[in-house]
């Protein structure tokens, strides 16, 4: 038991390791050897085992809050809706609180209309069918609400989940359409 005191002694900085390595030497070149390994090993393991908790205690402080990053995108959604929001309210050239198929077209041939579209996720290739899709097939206008949810429902790219919707409803519509054959 005392040499198992001096070896923790030796490595924990309790004595100095040398005093008990002359000690040691006194052995023979092997026990000299492992004395060595012994000391070489415990300090490297401890140095490492001290670094990787320190190194995850600072990646863990360092990795922002869930809580953060979802409030931070819903603030950055939100400021995005009320842009939009602004930009719609001049697609609303007369004032009524709706956007017209026939303003939502005027508006649509101004190139910095179309760029900002672009910008916040919206592709204007078919200007018609876009109105169409957000207001409906036989609306002739929409409300400004009501648009900006519609454009923001279609910005960006499909995601699976919305292939998936559409293959819902079509499986649907052909269950529904079985029911006459």
């Amino acid at each position: 038991s005392l040499t198992m005191l001096s070896l923790y002694m030796a490595v924990t900085g309790g004595n100095d390791w040398a005093a008990y390595y002359y000690i040691v030497r006194l052995g023979g070149p092997f026990y000299d050897f492992l004395f060595l390994l012994y000391t070489f090993f415990f300090v490297f393991a401890l140095f490492n085992v001290m670094t990787g908790i320190f190194v995850e205690r600072a990646m863990a402080a360092s990795l922002p809050d869930r809580e953060e990053i979802i409030y931070e995108e819903r603030k950055k959604l939100l400021e995005q809706v009320e842009g939009f929001r602004e930009l719609c309210k001049q697609l609303d050239s007369d004032g009524s609180g709706t956007i017209s198929k026939e303003e939502f077209e005027e508006h649509m041939k101004d190139d910095k209309m179309v760029s900002y579209m672009s910008v916040v996720g919206l592709q204007m290739n078919d200007v018609q069918h876009f109105f169409r899709s957000v207001a409906g097939d036989d609306q002739a206008e929409v409300d400004i609400d009501h648009f900006v949810e519609g454009c923001m429902a279609m910005k960006g790219s499909a995601t699976a989940l919305d292939v998936q919707k559409q293959l819902h409803a079509s499986n649907k519509l052909c269950e529904y359409f079985q029911l006459f054959e």
